[in-house]
């Protein structure tokens, strides 16, 4: 799989390196493909959390700035 998009270079626990390691390993996979996937998939559920909170605040009238592409499928 070859990265896409942009760049992030974040910087975790030597542990948190250390079970990425090993689970990359148990995958057969590189270590910035699996950091990449499992990154996604975090923000991709922060992203519906924080979405439910701005749908419903909006219907008490606060407004947002906003960011509409079609992914969570609001």
């Amino acid at each position: 799989m070859a990265l896409r998009g942009k760049e992030v270079r974040p910087l975790i626990d030597h542990a948190m390196h250390e079970r990425l390691a090993i689970m990359a390993e148990h995958k057969d996979m590189q270590i910035n493909e699996l950091a990449a996937s499992l990154l996604e998939k975090s923000i991709a559920g922060e992203w519906h959390q924080v979405s439910v909170l701005i749908r419903r605040s909006e219907r008490l009238g606060k407004r947002w700035r906003v960011v509409d592409d079609g992914a969570d499928g609001a």
